[in-house]
């Protein structure tokens, strides 16, 4: 693939992410008019079951099956493969309901949320969702390593009309609530599974290949631990707000986290395109510049982005979200910060996979959860909310820092570090939040709009010094 083809890919992700994302932003304001701040703080505190449950059922084969999609094209068993590979996990997903939602599980899940303020029919929802999530994961996993990147980008934008259209519609005319969120967000995954889960699976040939399902286990199955610590680092904090706080303050928190959504979209979308473009460039040649010079245009990009959700989200807050909602304005900027680290994440765990060193993002992934549950654990109780926004960026801050030692001692790939460590404190430092706290004005309005003038005109100089030598 060339970096016409690698631009493109970003590029058709990147407009279908964010008109769905940014669909999602622009309509919450009227979404949340109907949802009170406890009911918005059931779905946050519900979504990490989505996540969890979709790590753990597809046991990271969608990986496995990005890594072998052109030997089994070549051996002409891909049918075979993607059939497999699906019967094991749809089985899997049947299997995990039936234990999770039966009278002994509800007896547990009343150990992590309170089942009087919690519906738990809610709680077997969300695990059908995770299940969902994770076909989906394999469809569109094959579609991004045969580079349909259109039928990709429109079913998004489909499924997302879809999604909040049935939304709406429960809420506001049925007065449904949870359920009418819920049932949108069903709505838009069963389309997302009749569009691409479908016409994926007519790819599949009904013979199931033990030797294909332990290959593939053998790369995916690391890569369980290594999504689970992941979602426990993004989400165990509104768990933990839920048991020692309200749901109130996590109906605010999961606001907030909105505010990181676009820099997800341009992470993933970015991810999803580099990653076969990594595979091609480090199998042919592992002297490849561009291995890890790229990492500063896509850290660049992530910072300017997180610069400009910064300095204005408080103004878009305060003059479009109803007042019960302004306490979101507290934890945005640091939230939006952790978002870039979470990208330096996604683009070092590549060297990890391909080299077959599952087992470091798993030790990793983990040492960085527990130090973030630990440090939530103990200290929310103590000083409540703003603790999860510090544990969150202390956490990734320890990953990347691991990472890139590993990258640089084991493979022998060196970063211009302080080049990308200056980029990143653009986006998290004393002035940003100083400006991002500062009673809304148009003096200050300004002096936004210097500070982003600015940090751009260093961005885009620091990142054009392509010949610079690493440190």
């Amino acid at each position: 693939m060339s970096n016409r083809d690698l631009l493109k890919g970003t590029s058709i992700y990147t407009i279908s992410g964010v008109l769905t994302k940014a669909g999602s932003i622009i309509i919450l304001p009227l979404l949340i008019r109907y949802l009170t701040p406890s009911e918005y703080g059931v779905i946050g505190a519900l979504t990490p079951i989505v996540q969890i449950m979709s790590t753990i059922l597809i046991c990271g084969l969608n990986v496995a099956q990005m890594r072998n999609y052109n030997l089994n094209k070549k051996n002409e068993t891909i049918g075979s493969y993607i059939f497999t590979l699906n019967t094991f996990i749809i089985l899997l997903s049947i299997t995990m309901y039936f234990i999770l939602s039966n009278d002994f599980a509800k007896r547990l899940w009343g150990y992590i949320f309170d089942l009087g303020e919690i519906n738990f029919s809610y709680i077997k929802a969300y695990i059908i969702l995770g299940s969902l999530d994770a076909l989906i994961f394999m469809a569109i996993s094959y579609f991004q390593m045969e580079k349909r990147y259109k039928r990709i980008g429109i079913g998004s934008i489909v499924s997302f009309i879809v999604n909040f259209g049935l939304t709406f519609l429960l809420i506001i005319n049925f007065k449904m609530g949870v359920t009418g969120r819920i049932l949108g967000i069903l709505a838009g995954k069963l389309f997302l599974i009749s569009v691409h889960y479908l016409n994926y699976m007519k790819n599949s040939k009904f013979k199931f290949r033990k030797d294909f399902l332990k290959d593939s286990l053998a790369i995916g199955t690391p890569m369980i631990l290594t999504g689970l610590l992941g979602t426990l680092i993004n989400y165990s904090d509104r768990i933990i707000l839920a048991k020692f706080s309200s749901l109130e303050v996590v109906g605010y928190y999961s606001l907030a986290y909105t505010g990181g959504l676009i820099l997800l979209v341009f992470i993933d979308s970015f991810i999803n395109a580099w990653t076969p473009v990594f595979y091609d460039k480090i199998e042919k040649n592992k002297k490849d510049k561009s291995l890890v010079n790229t990492i500063e245009i896509f850290i660049a990009g992530l910072v300017l982005v997180a610069i400009a959700g910064e300095l204005f989200s408080k103004e878009i807050i305060y003059f479009i979200f109803p007042t019960n909602y302004y306490n979101t304005v507290d934890y945005l900027p640091y939230i939006i910060s952790s978002s870039v680290l979470q990208g330096f994440v996604y683009y070092l765990s590549l060297f990890l996979f391909h080299f077959k060193d599952n087992k470091y993002t798993s030790i990793v992934s983990g040492l960085s959860a527990g130090i973030n549950i630990l440090i939530n654990i103990i200290f929310i109780p103590r000083y409540g909310v703003m603790v999860a926004v510090w544990s969150t960026i202390i956490s990734f801050i320890l990953s990347v820092t691991i990472y890139f030692t590993i990258i640089r001692v084991k493979y022998k790939f060196s970063f211009k570090y302080i080049k990308l460590i200056s980029i990143y404190l653009l986006s998290l430092n004393p002035l940003i939040i100083y400006l991002f706290e500062s009673n809304i004005g148009l003096i200050n309005f300004l002096l936004k709009l210097l500070y982003f003038a600015v940090a751009l005109i260093i961005i885009l100089r620091w990142t054009d010094a392509k010949n610079s030598a690493s440190i």
